[in-house]
């Protein structure tokens, strides 16, 4: 399985949408390492043992990029900008938006 972003930014980039980009590959070269240790418990927190234990990688995954999206649409520098940044997750799929408008989506294929 491997992470896949559909990419509507033309080529513009930016702090936010940068490093969203940066937890997909990050995500996607260490996912199932991260998920196989928060099952046994030897990194993350409760919480994301739990969540890692109760789901599959496909939403253990998916939620932890909806963590970094949110992280990173909240932090100083997108608020800095005159862009209003926005992320969600649906079932299959996160996105992100910017001024109301879809840059990515992620999803696991």
């Amino acid at each position: 399985m491997k992470i896949k972003v559909q990419d509507d930014r033309k080529g513009n980039s930016n702090y936010v949408s940068h490093n969203i980009l940066e937890c997909v590959k990050f995500w996607n070269r260490e996912g199932k390492d991260v998920y196989s240790k928060n099952i046994s418990g030897t990194l993350g927190s409760k919480e994301t043992n739990e969540l890692a234990r109760s789901t599959t990688y496909d939403d253990f995954v998916l939620e932890m990029l909806m963590i970094d999206c949110r992280t990173f649409c909240t932090s100083r520098n997108s608020k800095a900008s005159r862009v209003k940044f926005e992320s969600g997750r649906v079932r299959s799929h996160v996105w992100f938006h910017e001024d109301d408008e879809r840059k990515l989506m992620i999803y696991v294929e």
